[in-house]
Protein backbone atom coordinates (compact mmCIF):
# COMPACT_ATOMS: atom_id res chain seq x y z
CA UNK A 1 0.00 0.00 0.00
CA UNK A 2 2.92 2.46 1.11
CA UNK A 3 4.74 1.44 -2.58
CA UNK A 4 1.43 1.92 -4.52
CA UNK A 5 1.17 5.91 -2.50
CA UNK A 6 4.64 6.56 -3.43
CA UNK A 7 4.19 5.45 -6.71
CA UNK A 8 0.79 7.76 -7.42
CA UNK A 9 2.94 10.62 -5.82
CA UNK A 10 5.54 10.41 -8.05
CA UNK A 11 2.90 9.94 -10.92
CA UNK A 12 1.23 12.89 -9.50
CA UNK A 13 4.82 15.18 -9.28
CA UNK A 14 5.39 14.24 -13.05
CA UNK A 15 2.16 14.99 -14.06
CA UNK A 16 2.65 18.70 -12.41
CA UNK A 17 6.40 18.96 -13.91
CA UNK A 18 4.74 18.29 -17.32
CA UNK A 19 2.07 20.56 -16.98
CA UNK A 20 4.82 23.18 -15.86
CA UNK A 21 6.55 22.62 -18.86
CA UNK A 22 3.75 23.37 -21.20
CA UNK A 23 2.57 26.45 -19.20
CA UNK A 24 0.43 28.79 -21.77
CA UNK A 25 2.16 32.39 -22.14
CA UNK A 26 0.63 35.09 -20.51
CA UNK A 27 1.57 39.13 -21.16
CA UNK A 28 4.21 38.94 -18.51
CA UNK A 29 6.89 36.54 -19.34
CA UNK A 30 10.23 35.99 -17.41
CA UNK A 31 13.32 36.10 -19.03
CA UNK A 32 16.87 35.14 -18.70
CA UNK A 33 16.94 39.19 -17.19
CA UNK A 34 13.97 39.32 -15.24
CA UNK A 35 10.13 39.94 -16.04
CA UNK A 36 8.49 41.90 -18.95
CA UNK A 37 4.83 42.53 -19.61
CA UNK A 38 3.77 42.97 -22.87
CA UNK A 39 0.14 43.50 -24.63
CA UNK A 40 -2.79 41.28 -26.34
CA UNK A 41 -5.07 41.82 -29.19
CA UNK A 42 -6.86 38.32 -30.20
CA UNK A 43 -4.04 35.70 -30.14
CA UNK A 44 -1.36 37.78 -31.16
CA UNK A 45 0.95 38.94 -27.60
CA UNK A 46 3.61 41.55 -28.68
CA UNK A 47 6.54 42.58 -26.70
CA UNK A 48 8.27 45.60 -27.53
CA UNK A 49 11.39 47.74 -26.83
CA UNK A 50 12.81 44.94 -25.07
CA UNK A 51 16.78 45.33 -23.82
CA UNK A 52 18.84 42.79 -25.06
CA UNK A 53 22.38 44.63 -24.31
CA UNK A 54 23.47 47.62 -21.88
CA UNK A 55 23.04 50.93 -23.16
CA UNK A 56 26.15 51.92 -25.41
CA UNK A 57 25.90 55.35 -23.34
CA UNK A 58 28.97 58.10 -22.26
CA UNK A 59 32.21 55.13 -22.23
CA UNK A 60 30.64 52.47 -23.44
CA UNK A 61 29.87 54.54 -26.69
CA UNK A 62 31.33 52.46 -29.43
CA UNK A 63 32.29 49.84 -27.64
CA UNK A 64 31.45 46.22 -28.08
CA UNK A 65 28.04 45.50 -27.19
CA UNK A 66 27.71 44.47 -23.11
CA UNK A 67 25.33 42.05 -21.72
CA UNK A 68 22.24 43.85 -20.43
CA UNK A 69 21.90 43.78 -16.24
CA UNK A 70 18.76 41.56 -14.92
CA UNK A 71 16.20 43.82 -13.22
CA UNK A 72 13.90 43.66 -10.38
CA UNK A 73 9.98 43.95 -11.01
CA UNK A 74 8.25 43.79 -13.96
CA UNK A 75 9.67 46.16 -16.91
CA UNK A 76 7.23 47.36 -19.62
CA UNK A 77 7.53 45.69 -22.72
CA UNK A 78 4.34 47.49 -24.17
CA UNK A 79 5.26 49.80 -26.37
CA UNK A 80 8.66 50.56 -28.73
CA UNK A 81 11.97 51.76 -27.29
CA UNK A 82 13.46 54.86 -29.18
CA UNK A 83 15.06 54.42 -32.44
CA UNK A 84 18.77 54.38 -32.61
CA UNK A 85 20.15 58.09 -33.46
CA UNK A 86 20.20 58.69 -37.12
CA UNK A 87 20.46 61.11 -39.50
CA UNK A 88 17.33 62.28 -42.45
CA UNK A 89 17.04 59.85 -45.09
CA UNK A 90 18.76 61.39 -48.67
CA UNK A 91 16.34 59.28 -50.98
CA UNK A 92 12.97 61.06 -50.70
CA UNK A 93 10.53 58.41 -51.73
CA UNK A 94 11.34 56.17 -48.70
CA UNK A 95 10.73 59.63 -47.05
CA UNK A 96 12.78 59.13 -43.41
CA UNK A 97 12.53 62.04 -41.37
CA UNK A 98 13.60 60.93 -37.89
CA UNK A 99 12.12 62.51 -34.89
CA UNK A 100 14.68 63.91 -32.58
CA UNK A 101 12.07 63.23 -29.36
CA UNK A 102 12.25 60.08 -30.77
CA UNK A 103 16.34 58.92 -31.02
CA UNK A 104 18.20 57.77 -28.20
CA UNK A 105 21.70 56.08 -28.22
CA UNK A 106 19.23 54.05 -25.42
CA UNK A 107 17.99 51.95 -28.19
CA UNK A 108 19.35 48.25 -27.85
CA UNK A 109 16.23 46.37 -28.52
CA UNK A 110 14.06 43.94 -30.07
CA UNK A 111 10.53 43.02 -30.02
CA UNK A 112 8.80 39.52 -30.03
CA UNK A 113 5.58 38.64 -31.78
CA UNK A 114 4.03 35.72 -30.91
CA UNK A 115 0.73 33.75 -31.32
CA UNK A 116 2.41 30.55 -29.74
CA UNK A 117 -0.40 29.35 -26.76
CA UNK A 118 2.59 27.48 -24.86
CA UNK A 119 5.89 27.75 -23.94
CA UNK A 120 6.29 24.42 -25.56
CA UNK A 121 4.63 25.01 -28.71
CA UNK A 122 8.23 25.59 -30.48
CA UNK A 123 7.45 27.67 -33.14
CA UNK A 124 9.62 28.56 -35.88
CA UNK A 125 11.55 31.72 -35.11
CA UNK A 126 11.80 34.57 -37.80
CA UNK A 127 14.61 37.48 -36.68
CA UNK A 128 14.56 40.31 -39.08
CA UNK A 129 17.32 42.63 -39.75
CA UNK A 130 15.74 46.31 -40.74
CA UNK A 131 17.62 48.12 -44.01
CA UNK A 132 18.58 51.31 -44.36
CA UNK A 133 22.75 51.32 -45.52
CA UNK A 134 23.35 50.69 -41.88
CA UNK A 135 22.46 54.55 -41.99
CA UNK A 136 18.78 54.45 -41.28
CA UNK A 137 16.01 52.54 -39.87
CA UNK A 138 14.48 50.33 -36.73
CA UNK A 139 12.54 47.46 -36.15
CA UNK A 140 9.78 49.12 -34.71
CA UNK A 141 8.94 50.10 -38.80
CA UNK A 142 8.00 46.00 -39.33
CA UNK A 143 4.82 45.03 -38.02
CA UNK A 144 4.47 41.12 -37.05
CA UNK A 145 0.78 40.90 -37.02
CA UNK A 146 0.04 39.50 -40.62
CA UNK A 147 3.64 37.12 -40.84
CA UNK A 148 2.60 35.48 -37.45
CA UNK A 149 -0.69 33.56 -38.81
CA UNK A 150 1.63 31.97 -41.14
CA UNK A 151 2.94 30.15 -38.13
CA UNK A 152 6.17 31.50 -36.86
CA UNK A 153 7.35 33.77 -34.36
CA UNK A 154 8.89 37.21 -35.45
CA UNK A 155 11.40 38.78 -33.41
CA UNK A 156 12.69 42.93 -35.11
CA UNK A 157 16.09 44.26 -34.13
CA UNK A 158 17.56 48.17 -33.17
CA UNK A 159 21.13 47.93 -33.69
CA UNK A 160 23.47 51.02 -33.44
CA UNK A 161 23.90 52.76 -37.08
CA UNK A 162 26.04 55.27 -39.10
CA UNK A 163 28.76 57.07 -36.96
CA UNK A 164 27.36 55.08 -33.55
CA UNK A 165 27.45 51.35 -35.23
CA UNK A 166 30.12 51.57 -37.77
CA UNK A 167 33.22 53.86 -36.86
CA UNK A 168 36.48 52.94 -36.84
CA UNK A 169 39.44 54.79 -34.88
CA UNK A 170 43.50 53.96 -34.17
CA UNK A 171 42.67 54.30 -29.88
CA UNK A 172 39.32 52.86 -29.96
CA UNK A 173 41.37 49.75 -31.89
CA UNK A 174 44.17 49.71 -29.24
CA UNK A 175 41.31 49.43 -26.67
CA UNK A 176 38.75 46.70 -27.80
CA UNK A 177 41.28 44.87 -29.98
CA UNK A 178 39.34 46.17 -33.23
CA UNK A 179 36.79 48.75 -33.90
CA UNK A 180 34.66 49.49 -36.46
CA UNK A 181 31.41 46.93 -36.96
CA UNK A 182 29.70 47.92 -33.34
CA UNK A 183 26.38 47.45 -35.04
CA UNK A 184 26.84 43.73 -36.22
CA UNK A 185 28.22 43.14 -32.59
CA UNK A 186 24.81 44.05 -31.36
CA UNK A 187 22.77 42.14 -34.08
CA UNK A 188 24.98 38.94 -32.61
CA UNK A 189 24.28 39.85 -29.02
CA UNK A 190 20.32 39.83 -30.01
CA UNK A 191 20.59 36.75 -31.83
CA UNK A 192 22.37 35.28 -28.69
CA UNK A 193 19.04 36.87 -26.77
CA UNK A 194 16.80 35.05 -28.84
CA UNK A 195 18.62 31.48 -28.38
CA UNK A 196 18.49 31.89 -24.83
CA UNK A 197 14.73 33.05 -24.63
CA UNK A 198 12.45 32.89 -27.32
CA UNK A 199 11.76 29.36 -25.81
CA UNK A 200 9.82 31.58 -23.17
CA UNK A 201 7.87 32.99 -26.25
CA UNK A 202 6.54 29.66 -27.87
CA UNK A 203 9.54 29.84 -30.26
CA UNK A 204 12.35 26.85 -31.04
CA UNK A 205 15.81 27.73 -30.20
CA UNK A 206 16.62 25.31 -33.13
CA UNK A 207 14.85 26.29 -35.38
CA UNK A 208 15.49 30.79 -35.64
CA UNK A 209 15.80 31.68 -39.52
CA UNK A 210 17.90 35.23 -40.21
CA UNK A 211 16.41 37.39 -42.73
CA UNK A 212 16.66 41.22 -43.85
CA UNK A 213 16.48 43.20 -46.76
CA UNK A 214 19.15 46.00 -48.10
CA UNK A 215 21.66 46.26 -45.40
CA UNK A 216 19.35 44.00 -43.43
CA UNK A 217 20.61 41.67 -46.20
CA UNK A 218 24.35 42.62 -45.85
CA UNK A 219 23.62 41.58 -42.34
CA UNK A 220 22.52 38.39 -43.25
CA UNK A 221 25.29 38.10 -45.02
CA UNK A 222 28.09 39.20 -42.79
CA UNK A 223 26.46 36.74 -40.14
CA UNK A 224 26.89 33.90 -42.22
CA UNK A 225 30.39 34.35 -42.66
CA UNK A 226 31.08 35.78 -39.41
CA UNK A 227 33.48 32.55 -36.56
CA UNK A 228 31.32 35.03 -33.46
CA UNK A 229 27.63 33.81 -35.03
CA UNK A 230 27.93 30.06 -35.77
CA UNK A 231 25.38 27.78 -34.63
CA UNK A 232 23.15 31.09 -33.84
CA UNK A 233 20.78 30.28 -36.39
CA UNK A 234 19.79 27.68 -39.03
CA UNK A 235 18.94 29.47 -42.09
CA UNK A 236 19.03 32.62 -43.81
CA UNK A 237 17.02 34.90 -46.38
CA UNK A 238 18.90 37.82 -48.17
CA UNK A 239 16.62 40.16 -49.52
CA UNK A 240 18.65 42.83 -52.40
CA UNK A 241 22.63 42.88 -50.77
CA UNK A 242 25.52 41.08 -49.66
CA UNK A 243 28.77 42.16 -48.92
CA UNK A 244 30.91 40.35 -51.55
CA UNK A 245 32.42 43.29 -52.87
CA UNK A 246 35.90 43.79 -52.10
CA UNK A 247 35.88 45.08 -48.30
CA UNK A 248 37.63 48.10 -46.51
CA UNK A 249 39.86 46.88 -44.09
CA UNK A 250 40.78 48.20 -40.40
CA UNK A 251 44.11 49.33 -40.83
CA UNK A 252 45.29 49.03 -44.37
CA UNK A 253 44.99 50.96 -47.63
CA UNK A 254 43.99 49.04 -50.48
CA UNK A 255 43.97 50.68 -54.34
CA UNK A 256 39.58 51.10 -53.74
CA UNK A 257 39.66 52.01 -49.84
CA UNK A 258 41.41 54.17 -47.66
CA UNK A 259 41.87 51.97 -44.28
CA UNK A 260 38.53 51.73 -42.13
CA UNK A 261 41.10 53.97 -38.88
CA UNK A 262 42.15 56.90 -41.71
CA UNK A 263 37.74 56.93 -42.92
CA UNK A 264 37.38 57.07 -39.03
CA UNK A 265 39.80 59.97 -38.25
CA UNK A 266 37.97 61.85 -41.64
CA UNK A 267 34.61 61.27 -39.94
CA UNK A 268 36.01 62.29 -36.36
CA UNK A 269 37.03 65.74 -37.55
CA UNK A 270 33.18 65.83 -39.13
CA UNK A 271 31.29 64.84 -36.27
CA UNK A 272 33.54 67.16 -33.68
CA UNK A 273 34.57 70.06 -36.02
CA UNK A 274 37.78 69.34 -35.11
CA UNK A 275 40.85 67.69 -36.39
CA UNK A 276 42.84 66.93 -33.31
CA UNK A 277 39.62 65.40 -31.39
CA UNK A 278 40.86 62.92 -28.84
CA UNK A 279 38.68 59.56 -28.72
CA UNK A 280 37.31 60.63 -24.98
CA UNK A 281 36.81 63.86 -26.60
CA UNK A 282 34.31 62.20 -29.04
CA UNK A 283 32.77 60.36 -26.58
CA UNK A 284 31.65 63.44 -25.15
CA UNK A 285 30.02 65.08 -27.99
CA UNK A 286 26.11 65.14 -27.60
CA UNK A 287 24.89 62.43 -30.06
CA UNK A 288 22.73 65.17 -31.24
CA UNK A 289 25.63 67.29 -32.11
CA UNK A 290 27.38 64.45 -34.38
CA UNK A 291 23.83 63.97 -36.20
CA UNK A 292 23.85 67.39 -37.20
CA UNK A 293 27.47 67.74 -37.78
CA UNK A 294 27.63 64.27 -40.13
CA UNK A 295 24.44 65.96 -41.98
CA UNK A 296 26.14 69.06 -43.24
CA UNK A 297 28.75 66.77 -44.62
CA UNK A 298 27.86 65.84 -48.55
CA UNK A 299 30.20 62.56 -48.59
CA UNK A 300 29.05 61.29 -45.67
CA UNK A 301 25.90 59.60 -47.16
CA UNK A 302 28.13 58.10 -50.22
CA UNK A 303 30.44 56.37 -48.61
CA UNK A 304 28.24 53.03 -47.37
CA UNK A 305 30.16 50.42 -48.98
CA UNK A 306 33.16 51.07 -46.09
CA UNK A 307 31.13 50.83 -43.26
CA UNK A 308 32.14 47.03 -43.30
CA UNK A 309 35.35 46.55 -42.15
CA UNK A 310 37.75 43.19 -42.13
CA UNK A 311 38.50 43.86 -38.84
CA UNK A 312 39.85 40.22 -37.48
CA UNK A 313 37.44 39.72 -35.50
CA UNK A 314 33.74 39.45 -36.30
CA UNK A 315 35.20 39.77 -39.68
CA UNK A 316 38.54 37.52 -40.24
CA UNK A 317 38.77 38.09 -43.44
CA UNK A 318 36.83 39.57 -46.73
CA UNK A 319 33.32 38.06 -47.08
CA UNK A 320 34.01 36.33 -50.58
CA UNK A 321 36.94 34.51 -49.43
CA UNK A 322 35.44 33.10 -46.14
CA UNK A 323 32.24 32.13 -48.48
CA UNK A 324 35.19 30.50 -51.18
CA UNK A 325 36.62 28.50 -48.31
CA UNK A 326 33.40 26.80 -47.79
CA UNK A 327 33.79 28.43 -44.24
CA UNK A 328 30.16 30.43 -43.53
CA UNK A 329 27.72 28.65 -41.65
CA UNK A 330 26.48 25.74 -43.65
CA UNK A 331 22.40 26.45 -43.63
CA UNK A 332 19.99 27.15 -46.46
CA UNK A 333 19.67 30.16 -48.09
CA UNK A 334 16.98 31.92 -49.78
CA UNK A 335 17.96 34.95 -51.61
CA UNK A 336 17.25 37.05 -54.27
CA UNK A 337 16.49 40.78 -55.38
CA UNK A 338 13.96 42.93 -57.68
CA UNK A 339 14.23 43.17 -61.22
CA UNK A 340 14.52 47.17 -61.16
CA UNK A 341 16.21 47.88 -58.21
CA UNK A 342 17.45 51.78 -58.11
CA UNK A 343 14.75 53.34 -59.56
CA UNK A 344 14.49 55.65 -56.51
CA UNK A 345 17.75 56.24 -56.93
CA UNK A 346 18.21 58.67 -59.81
CA UNK A 347 21.40 60.58 -58.97
CA UNK A 348 19.57 63.87 -60.38
CA UNK A 349 16.82 63.71 -57.98
CA UNK A 350 19.68 62.51 -54.72
CA UNK A 351 21.68 65.09 -55.96
CA UNK A 352 20.39 68.11 -57.44
CA UNK A 353 24.29 69.78 -58.06
CA UNK A 354 24.63 67.05 -60.87
CA UNK A 355 21.15 68.51 -62.83
CA UNK A 356 23.60 69.75 -65.62
CA UNK A 357 25.35 66.42 -66.12
CA UNK A 358 24.54 64.47 -68.67
CA UNK A 359 23.09 60.63 -67.72
CA UNK A 360 26.16 59.13 -70.31
CA UNK A 361 28.75 60.88 -67.83
CA UNK A 362 26.93 59.71 -64.61
CA UNK A 363 26.67 56.01 -66.42
CA UNK A 364 30.23 56.20 -67.22
CA UNK A 365 31.21 57.66 -63.59
CA UNK A 366 29.41 54.83 -62.10
CA UNK A 367 31.31 52.15 -64.37
CA UNK A 368 34.26 53.67 -63.33
CA UNK A 369 33.84 53.89 -60.00
CA UNK A 370 32.30 50.44 -58.77
CA UNK A 371 34.54 48.66 -61.48
CA UNK A 372 37.65 50.63 -62.34
CA UNK A 373 39.32 47.23 -63.67
CA UNK A 374 36.17 46.18 -65.71
CA UNK A 375 36.40 45.42 -69.71
CA UNK A 376 35.37 48.14 -72.12
CA UNK A 377 32.53 45.34 -73.22
CA UNK A 378 30.57 46.54 -70.42
CA UNK A 379 29.42 49.56 -72.52
CA UNK A 380 27.76 46.58 -74.92
CA UNK A 381 25.17 45.85 -72.06
CA UNK A 382 24.98 48.67 -70.95
CA UNK A 383 24.91 51.37 -73.77
CA UNK A 384 24.85 55.13 -73.25
CA UNK A 385 24.47 56.10 -77.14
CA UNK A 386 21.81 58.52 -76.24
CA UNK A 387 20.31 59.98 -73.12
CA UNK A 388 17.23 58.03 -72.91
CA UNK A 389 18.97 54.67 -73.44
CA UNK A 390 21.83 56.19 -70.78
CA UNK A 391 18.88 56.48 -68.19
CA UNK A 392 18.15 53.30 -68.91
CA UNK A 393 21.54 51.92 -68.76
CA UNK A 394 22.22 53.94 -65.49
CA UNK A 395 19.59 52.39 -63.34
CA UNK A 396 20.11 48.68 -64.80
CA UNK A 397 24.08 49.11 -64.11
CA UNK A 398 23.21 50.02 -60.54
CA UNK A 399 20.63 47.54 -60.13
CA UNK A 400 23.23 44.85 -61.55
CA UNK A 401 26.30 45.95 -59.73
CA UNK A 402 25.04 46.56 -56.36
CA UNK A 403 22.38 43.65 -56.35
CA UNK A 404 21.40 41.16 -59.19
CA UNK A 405 25.24 39.98 -59.43
CA UNK A 406 25.59 40.24 -55.43
CA UNK A 407 22.89 37.69 -54.62
CA UNK A 408 23.93 35.71 -57.38
CA UNK A 409 27.74 35.29 -56.20
CA UNK A 410 26.36 34.55 -52.70
CA UNK A 411 23.97 31.71 -54.35
CA UNK A 412 27.39 30.26 -56.08
CA UNK A 413 29.65 30.22 -53.41
CA UNK A 414 27.28 28.44 -51.35
CA UNK A 415 28.39 25.53 -53.48
CA UNK A 416 31.62 25.69 -51.22
CA UNK A 417 28.63 24.15 -48.28
CA UNK A 418 26.80 21.37 -48.33
CA UNK A 419 23.21 22.77 -47.93
CA UNK A 420 20.91 24.14 -50.84
CA UNK A 421 20.64 27.96 -52.03
CA UNK A 422 17.78 29.00 -53.79
CA UNK A 423 17.17 32.58 -55.61
CA UNK A 424 14.47 34.52 -56.65
CA UNK A 425 13.83 37.37 -58.31
CA UNK A 426 11.15 40.23 -57.80
CA UNK A 427 9.20 41.48 -60.34
CA UNK A 428 5.75 42.48 -59.07
CA UNK A 429 5.04 46.12 -59.68
CA UNK A 430 3.28 47.93 -57.10
CA UNK A 431 1.15 51.06 -58.07
CA UNK A 432 1.99 54.18 -55.85
CA UNK A 433 -0.46 56.94 -56.08
CA UNK A 434 -1.91 55.47 -59.16
CA UNK A 435 1.59 55.19 -61.22
CA UNK A 436 3.72 52.26 -61.64
CA UNK A 437 6.76 54.12 -62.85
CA UNK A 438 9.13 52.66 -60.28
CA UNK A 439 8.59 49.21 -61.25
CA UNK A 440 9.84 46.18 -59.26
CA UNK A 441 11.64 48.83 -57.37
CA UNK A 442 14.14 48.53 -54.33
CA UNK A 443 12.55 47.35 -51.16
CA UNK A 444 9.33 46.78 -53.36
CA UNK A 445 8.65 43.29 -51.41
CA UNK A 446 8.70 44.53 -48.06
CA UNK A 447 5.26 45.70 -47.84
CA UNK A 448 4.59 41.77 -48.97
CA UNK A 449 6.47 40.06 -46.79
CA UNK A 450 4.61 41.19 -43.78
CA UNK A 451 1.64 42.28 -45.22
CA UNK A 452 2.03 45.80 -44.12
CA UNK A 453 1.37 48.38 -47.02
CA UNK A 454 1.39 51.51 -45.30
CA UNK A 455 5.11 52.12 -45.95
CA UNK A 456 4.74 53.17 -49.34
CA UNK A 457 1.18 54.25 -49.72
CA UNK A 458 0.63 51.17 -52.38
CA UNK A 459 -2.53 51.52 -54.14
CA UNK A 460 -4.11 48.53 -52.69
CA UNK A 461 -5.71 46.01 -54.38
CA UNK A 462 -6.66 42.68 -53.80
CA UNK A 463 -4.43 41.71 -56.47
CA UNK A 464 -2.06 43.16 -53.92
CA UNK A 465 -3.52 41.40 -50.85
CA UNK A 466 -3.38 37.86 -52.64
CA UNK A 467 0.24 37.95 -53.72
CA UNK A 468 1.39 39.23 -50.00
CA UNK A 469 -0.43 35.58 -48.75
CA UNK A 470 1.71 33.66 -51.66
CA UNK A 471 4.84 35.64 -50.63
CA UNK A 472 4.37 35.11 -46.99
CA UNK A 473 3.46 31.48 -47.09
CA UNK A 474 6.86 31.38 -49.02
CA UNK A 475 9.44 32.93 -46.74
CA UNK A 476 7.60 31.06 -43.41
CA UNK A 477 8.01 27.43 -45.37
CA UNK A 478 11.29 28.01 -46.19
CA UNK A 479 11.85 29.49 -42.01
CA UNK A 480 9.95 25.91 -41.24
CA UNK A 481 11.39 23.29 -42.81
CA UNK A 482 14.65 25.09 -45.30
CA UNK A 483 12.75 24.44 -48.29
CA UNK A 484 10.58 27.74 -50.15
CA UNK A 485 7.11 26.58 -50.98
CA UNK A 486 5.46 26.75 -54.52
CA UNK A 487 2.54 24.93 -53.84
CA UNK A 488 2.67 21.06 -55.56
CA UNK A 489 5.96 22.57 -57.44
CA UNK A 490 9.37 22.55 -56.60
CA UNK A 491 11.89 25.17 -55.75
CA UNK A 492 15.10 24.25 -57.89
CA UNK A 493 18.33 25.02 -55.89
CA UNK A 494 20.82 27.52 -57.70
CA UNK A 495 23.33 25.46 -59.01
CA UNK A 496 26.40 26.68 -60.56
CA UNK A 497 25.70 24.56 -64.00
CA UNK A 498 22.00 25.49 -64.57
CA UNK A 499 21.65 28.87 -62.57
CA UNK A 500 17.73 27.67 -61.73
CA UNK A 501 15.56 30.79 -60.24
CA UNK A 502 12.17 31.20 -59.62
CA UNK A 503 10.52 34.86 -61.19
CA UNK A 504 8.32 35.98 -58.81
CA UNK A 505 5.83 38.00 -61.01
CA UNK A 506 2.15 37.86 -61.57
CA UNK A 507 2.84 34.38 -63.11
CA UNK A 508 5.15 32.89 -60.65
CA UNK A 509 7.68 30.78 -63.04
CA UNK A 510 10.96 28.58 -62.79
CA UNK A 511 13.84 30.03 -65.12
CA UNK A 512 17.31 30.03 -65.61
CA UNK A 513 20.04 32.26 -66.02
CA UNK A 514 19.17 35.41 -64.94
CA UNK A 515 21.08 38.39 -66.57
CA UNK A 516 24.25 36.06 -67.13
CA UNK A 517 26.75 38.02 -68.90
CA UNK A 518 26.34 40.80 -67.06
CA UNK A 519 26.56 39.01 -63.70
CA UNK A 520 29.69 37.52 -65.06
CA UNK A 521 31.48 40.79 -66.33
CA UNK A 522 30.82 42.32 -63.38
CA UNK A 523 31.68 39.89 -60.90
CA UNK A 524 35.33 39.39 -62.64
CA UNK A 525 35.92 42.96 -62.27
CA UNK A 526 35.07 42.95 -58.84
CA UNK A 527 37.61 40.21 -58.30
CA UNK A 528 40.24 41.71 -60.16
CA UNK A 529 40.14 44.54 -57.86
CA UNK A 530 40.28 42.08 -54.92
CA UNK A 531 42.76 39.49 -55.92
CA UNK A 532 45.13 42.72 -56.71
CA UNK A 533 44.95 43.72 -53.34
CA UNK A 534 45.45 39.91 -51.87
CA UNK A 535 48.26 39.61 -54.21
Amino acid sequence: MIAKKIFLLGAFISLVACGSSNQSISTIVEIDNGSIRGTQEGNLRMYLGIPYAEPPIDELRWAPTKSVQNWKGIKSAESNSKICFQPKQIAEFYDRVPDINNMSEDCLTLNVWTRAKNKDDKLPVMVWFHGGALVWGSGSEYPGDKLTQHGVILVTVNYRLGPFGFFSHPQLTIETGSSGNQGFNDQIRSLEWVKKNISQFGGDPNNITIFGESAGSWSVNVLQASPLSKGLFHKAIGQSGARLIPLTHLNKRTSYSKSAEELGLELSAVMSGSKNSSLEDLKRIPALTIIENIEKDPLYATQFDTLTVVDGHIIPEDISQIFLKGEQADIPVLIGSTADEATPFDPKMLSPQLEAMSYKSLTHIAIADMLPKVDDRIYDLYPVDSEQMAKKSWVDFSTDAMFTAQMQKWGNLMSNAESPAFLYMWNWYPSINGSKEYRAFHAAEVPYIFGNFDVFDIDLSERDQEFSKVMMEIWTSFAKNGTPSLGTRNWPTFEKNDQKYVLLDEKIEIKEGLRTEKVRLINEAYDKVRNDFQD
